[in-house]
């Protein structure tokens, strides 16, 4: 240890990083054990800020999540109910309808807007000017709208 870079390779209990246990070494000299680690990865008590919506106990991380789910998420903006709508949504409250009697009506609409989205893939591969990222947004849609109507349908209600 007589040049000034020298470090023991044991670091002190005083040393910052002694606190979180973390230690790094390299070419046998202490370095710091965050570099190059992405700023959510680093230990709390290494930065105040990146890591403050990072809970630390399950209990935390519940209470997050429950303040989440509280605020809406508007993945897409509602859309104003047509007259339309609003008359179906209302013959349906009005029918005694059972569970099974249900799910039917809710597999026919899947079904629905499924065939809907293979009628537009099916155009959309005919048309020259059809970019193939729409063709395959459309495609990726309509198998999110299948799988929907195979897991509805596996649902037993009798």
């Amino acid at each position: 240890m007589s040049q000034k870079n020298d470090q023991p390779l044991n670091p002190s209990a005083d040393d910052a990083n002694a606190a979180t246990g973390r230690y790094r070494f390299q070419g046998g000299k202490p370095a710091d054990p965050n570099a190059g680690v992405h700023p959510e990865m680093v230990d709390a008590g290494q930065t105040s800020s990146a890591n403050s919506a990072i809970p630390n106990t399950p209990e935390a991380l519940i209470a997050m999540q429950e303040n989440q789910h509280e605020k809406e998420r508007p993945e897409k903006p509602e859309h104003q109910q047509s007259a339309k709508v609003k008359q179906v949504l209302e013959l349906i409250e009005k029918l005694d309808t059972s569970s099974a009697e249900d799910q039917q009506i809710a597999l026919n609409l899947v079904r629905k807007l499924e065939d809907f989205h293979d009628d537009v893939v099916a155009e959309m591969k005919d048309d020259a000017e059809a970019k193939h990222s729409q063709i395959i947004s459309w495609a990726v849609d309509a198998d999110r709208l299948y799988r929907c109507r195979m897991l509805l349908n596996s649902v037993e209600l009798e």
